[in-house]
């Protein structure tokens, strides 16, 4: 396993991670602030890793910005359930996923496009 095999599959995890702390969040599980800030582990993993070793592929632009996305879905779900329209909320996680497969399509684009090079 080469080191980009190894740094996307990182990121793959945080993402599910990340996907299940939002799940969790929305069916009655604390909201874990810094998990969704800048110092999440997705988000770090941009700015330590995705945004410094391949800065020149678009396809991690792209990934950063539906990671962007996907936070700010995240808190308007939070602040949604927070308010008490819970299924309002429940029914947001269908932009969640909707954002997630865009992410994890992009995400294996990438890996299969880096593999041939």
């Amino acid at each position: 396993m080469n080191l980009a095999q190894v740094d996307f599959q990182q990121l793959r995890i945080k993402h599910i991670l990340y996907k299940s702390k939002v799940r969790s969040m929305l069916y009655g599980g604390a909201f874990d602030e810094a998990f969704f800030s800048r110092s999440g582990p997705v988000s770090i993993w941009f700015t330590t890793i995705g945004l410094v070793r391949y800065i020149d592929e678009s396809e991690v632009k792209e990934l950063a910005k539906v990671h962007q996305e996907m936070d700010i879905i995240t808190l308007d779900l939070y602040r949604l359930y927070r308010n008490g329209k819970i299924d309002e909320a429940h029914e947001g996680l269908r932009n969640v996923e909707k954002q997630s497969e865009r992410f994890l399509a992009l995400l294996l684009l990438l890996e299969n496009r880096l593999k041939e090079v």
